[in-house]
């Protein structure tokens, strides 16, 4: 821009000249200069604002600008103004900012911003901000200062701006509003004194005119009575009350016009939005203007919901009675004891049931007696340590016996302290001897899982659950019934109780099996079952039916059995399921086994009565299998070859080479069809040879590779 300044100044000459306006074509005349030329200065000048431009049809006619000294207009500003140059040099600062710094101008126009009197303003942020203007953003934030020890709050914008030469700049502008942050704050403090005032006073406020009507109530009257304070203004606080209530009311308000020092009225009734009944205390003071002889204005007041209060006090006796009767119903052991002398103040029903005593006779004994005669040491030592520290203690379980009946129990023992000389130690019992034994029976659970995960065949499983069922699932006889070849299920084992022989087919417990779901037959769902159903059990009053699913039919069932009525909670049952579904899975996996052994069994009978040698050997060329033709014609036993090389044991050294070099084609799958079948001599245990005619079989695995072969060799 520096080169163009002379062109400039004439042509703002010439406009200055000419006030009507020129256009391009008659500042290109009048200066002698190329067309082009002037219009990329004229479009300059105009972003500058040095110039105007109006457009008149077609031509576009230039105009000097008709501006205010910028330095005249930042002095008129009583915020804070400064001007910057894409260099951060300083351009321009009003009186504003120069009596806020304490700075002259020539301490900050010309200089870096950051280096002359404003760095007080300056930061990185700051910096940054302005390098975020010069692109042409405008930024806006609230600076903090510290000057001559005292906090001030600035409004600071920044604002993007181009400069008279054409280069880009920015405009900072600070408002001081420390004095209107303050306000804000202090102002906010006092709201919130404020409103932590009101929100602690849970009384409703409220004011009536000299007719009683209500003129303000405040908002803590929705949640005494429900209704919403304009449901209440303009109507008397009686018209909410019964009828003879509502005339006692206003009665008490007219007489209570001369107490200088207020009233109280207690215990007043209000029916609420929805028809409750509560009691409300009413309170206030008189409004009276003192001018032209006290004229009355009304009343200023409080009202309270004192309806527990009042229930309280009218109710303690049932409230006992009350207390007492919830006590006696709560299944745990509730006592309490003094903390010195240890004798009974109080227990509920269920602590007599469970130590067999009444509580006449129980105030006659100390805690220390009693527990010493039931045996509970850790519940002796625990009211001890309470009585010593104060503290509360858990007894997690204890072992006592209660006329000769093994028990476990688990206790909190708490202090209670009423006074310095009334201090007491309330007990909480609770007899988990149920919860113990489920966690006994599923410890039992557990290691018969354990052992059933070591059998192979049905007949290992069958002793172990025969013994351990009833103390799993708290039925005291086991039986096992498998499918037989007439379809129904005959007895096969069975312990404690007398079991039928068979379960038919046209029975209902047997198409009950055939479903293959276990089902508990408890004390209710035994009356299900019609008079004329015959039970598999004599006598049974519970039952529990576990069939084993194997290939999608049900081929045994164990039934539990009980001659008492049992209705075993959701823990037993659960257990009681799970065991039936352990059961069936063991002994699905068992018949498998068996059916797979069964059927090895049959398939090496064949090959043992086959006329012919059949070995298999591995890729090693280790013997596998022999068949007992084959141990009849060389002589060893099927335990001395297995595991020995076929080739270095049975086959004549003359030809070993050749029978192994063919065996190594087979299993590199390199067959030809004489490596297939060929005549050829093995060599006996006595050391004689005979002469077989021999097939050859490579063995294939799942992944397509060769295991070994197999071999057969008919005698010649």
């Amino acid at each position: 821009m520096a080169e163009q300044t002379g062109e400039f100044s004439e042509i703002l000459t010439l406009l200055r000249e000419n006030p009507r306006g020129m256009s391009v074509t008659e500042i290109a005349d009048a200066t002698h200069l190329n067309r082009n030329t002037i219009a990329r200065y004229m479009d300059n000048l105009l972003v500058s604002g040095r110039v105007e431009m109006r457009t008149f049809g077609k031509a576009k006619v230039f105009f000097l600008s008709k501006r205010v000294p910028v330095s005249a207009m930042l002095n008129l500003s009583s915020e804070m103004v400064l001007l910057i140059d894409a260099d951060l040099r300083v351009i321009q600062a009003n009186e504003s900012l120069l009596s806020f710094v304490g700075a002259e101008s020539d301490q900050i126009i010309g200089k870096y911003v950051y280096e002359s009197a404003c760095k007080t303003f300056c930061s990185d942020v700051l910096t940054d901000q302005i390098r975020a203007a010069l692109q042409g953003e405008m930024v806006r934030s609230e600076l903090r200062l510290l000057k001559n020890g005292t906090e001030s709050y600035l409004d600071q914008r920044i604002y993007p701006m181009v400069l008279s030469d054409g280069r880009p700049g920015v405009t900072v502008v600070w408002d001081d509003i420390t004095e209107k942050v303050n306000s804000e704050a202090a102002l906010e403090q006092s709201e919130a004194m404020f409103r932590r005032l009101v929100e602690t006073i849970h009384d409703v406020i409220w004011s009536v005119d000299e007719t009683f009507c209500i003129q303000y109530i405040s908002p803590q009257i929705t949640s005494v009575t429900g209704y919403l304070p304009e449901e209440l203004n303009g109507r008397k606080l009686s018209a909410f009350m019964p009828k003879g209530a509502a005339a006692r009311f206003d009665w008490e308000l007219a007489s209570a016009v001369s107490r200088e020092n207020g009233f109280t009225l207690p215990e007043f009734p209000f029916i609420c939005k929805d028809g409750r009944k509560i009691y409300c205390e009413f309170s206030g003071s008189p409004v009276l203007l003192e001018q032209e002889g006290s004229i009355f204005l009304g009343y200023n007041g409080a009202l309270r919901d004192v309806t527990d209060r009042r229930d309280a006090e009218l109710g303690a006796k049932r409230w006992k009675r009350f207390l007492d009767s919830v006590m006696n119903n709560i299944p745990a052991i509730i006592t309490v004891i003094g903390m010195e002398s240890r004798k009974y103040y109080y227990v509920n029903k269920s602590a007599e049931l469970f130590l067999q005593k009444s509580r006449a006779e129980l105030s006659r004994m100390t805690s220390k007696e009693v527990l010493a005669k039931i045996g509970s040491v850790r519940l002796t030592e625990a009211h001890d340590t309470v009585a010593l520290t104060g503290d509360e203690v858990r007894v997690s379980e204890d072992r006592i016996v209660v006329n000769g009946e093994t028990r476990y129990i688990s206790a909190r023992v708490i202090p209670m302290k009423l006074s310095v000389d009334r201090r007491y130690l309330l007990t909480i019992v609770n007899d988990i001897t149920e919860e113990d034994a489920d966690r006994q029976r599923q410890m039992m659970s557990r290691e018969l899982a354990f052992i059933l995960e070591g059998v192979s065949t049905t007949q290992e499983m069958w002793d172990p659950l025969l013994e351990m069922l009833p103390k799993i699932s708290g039925y005291e006889s086991v039986a096992i019934y498998q499918r037989s070849i007439f379809d129904d299920y005959t007895l096969f084992r069975a312990k404690d109780g007398r079991f039928a022989p068979a379960i038919h087919t046209d029975s209902i417990i047997h198409r009950i099996i055939r479903k293959g779901e276990p089902v508990i037959f408890d004390k209710h769902r035994m009356k299900l079952l019609p008079e004329s159903a015959a039970s598999p059990m004599d006598q049974a009053k519970s039952l529990v039916l576990m069939p084993v699913i194997f290939d999608g039919r049900a081929v045994a069932c164990v039934i539990l059995g009980s001659k008492t009525p049992l209705s075993p909670d959701t823990v037993r049952r659960t257990l009681l399921l799970s065991t039936a579904f352990q059961i069936s899975t063991v002994a699905s996996r068992c018949l498998v086994q068996e059916k797979l052994q069964r059927e090895r069994d049959r398939t090496r009978s064949y090959l043992d009565v086959a006329g012919v040698v059949l070995v298999m050997v591995n890729r090693d060329g280790n013997v596998e299998m022999l068949n007992r033709y084959g141990t009849k014609i060389l002589g060893y036993t099927e335990a001395e070859l297995m595991g020995r090389n076929w080739f270095m044991t049975a086959v004549p050294e003359q030809v070993r080479k050749q029978r192994m070099d063919g065996f190594q084609k087979i299993i590199a799958g390199k067959v030809r069809d004489d490596d297939y079948a060929y005549v050829g001599a093995v060599l006996c245990k006595d050391g004689a040879e005979k002469t077989l005619r021999w097939r050859n079989a490579p063995l294939y695995e799942e992944c397509g590779s060769i295991s070994g072969v197999v071999s057969s060799g008919e005698l010649i």
